[in-house]
C-alpha cells in the first residue's frame, strides 16, 4: 500500500470552496505552520496574464497554511505549473496530530514580481484571504497580509470581471472586511 499524499496549501487552496470546487480536494484541512518560508507575489502565469503567490526562504518567518489530502495527478500538476513539488519532513510541521503520509509543498522556480502584463488579480487575493480567514480567523488573515511581499507591484481590481479561474465568490460584507484589513496594513493603496 502506498503512502497518502498531502499538500501544504498557502494560497487559494486555503479556500475550501476553491480547492473543493476546482481541484476535487475534498478531505479535511488541518491548519499547519512551516518555519523558514514567506509568501511573495512572484509567480507569473503567462497563459492567464496574472501573477500569483510563490514562496521565498526566510529563516525569520513562518508560513501558516493548511494540510490537505491531494492526488498528484496531471490536472494537479497543470494547476501548479511553474512550481516544483518539494517533500517536507513531518517534524518540520510540528504537532502530534498529523496524518500518516507524505507532505508536499509547491515552490516556484522563478521569482518574477507582477508587471503591467501580469498583474495580481484581486479575485485571487480575495480567494486567498477568505481562505486564510476560514482557516484561522482575522489573525491568520492579518498574518497573510503582513507576511507577504510585493504588494506594491501591479495589482488590479478585477472584482467587476474576475479573471482568476478558481475564485471563491464573496459577499459584499466579505469584500469589505478584506479591504478593511488591506487598508489597515497600508497596502490597499497599491491596488489599481
Amino acid at each position: 500500500m502506498s503512502k497518502r499524499d498531502f499538500m501544504i496549501g498557502y494560497g487559494s487552496i486555503l479556500s475550501r470552496h476553491s480547492r473543493e470546487t476546482y481541484s476535487n480536494m475534498t478531505g479535511a484541512a488541518l491548519k499547519v505552520a512551516l518555519p523558514g518560508w514567506r509568501r511573495a507575489w512572484s509567480v507569473r502565469y503567462r497563459d492567464e496574464g496574472a501573477t500569483y503567490l510563490g514562496l521565498v526562504e526566510d529563516t525569520a518567518s513562518e508560513l501558516h497554511a493548511v494540510l490537505v489530502p491531494v492526488e498528484i495527478n496531471p490536472d494537479m500538476r497543470h494547476r501548479e505549473r511553474g512550481y516544483d513539488w518539494i517533500e517536507i519532513a513531518p517534524e518540520r510541521l510540528g504537532g502530534s496530530d498529523l496524518p500518516q503520509g507524505r507532505f508536499w509543498i509547491v515552490v516556484n522556480r522563478d521569482h518574477l514580481p507582477a508587471d503591467a502584463d501580469h498583474p495580481i488579480p484581486q479575485s485571487y487575493v480575495d480567494t486567498c484571504l477568505i481562505g486564510a480567514f476560514e482557516t484561522g480567523g482575522e489573525g491568520m488573515l492579518r498574518d497573510f497580509i503582513y507576511r507577504t511581499d510585493h504588494w506594491d507591484t501591479h495589482w488590479r481590481d478585477d472584482r467587476h470581471a474576475p479573471v482568476y479561474p478558481r475564485r471563491t465568490p464573496l459577499s459584499d460584507q466579505e469584500r469589505e472586511m478584506i479591504d478593511d484589513h488591506l487598508h489597515a496594513a497600508g497596502v490597499l493603496k497599491h491596488r489599481r
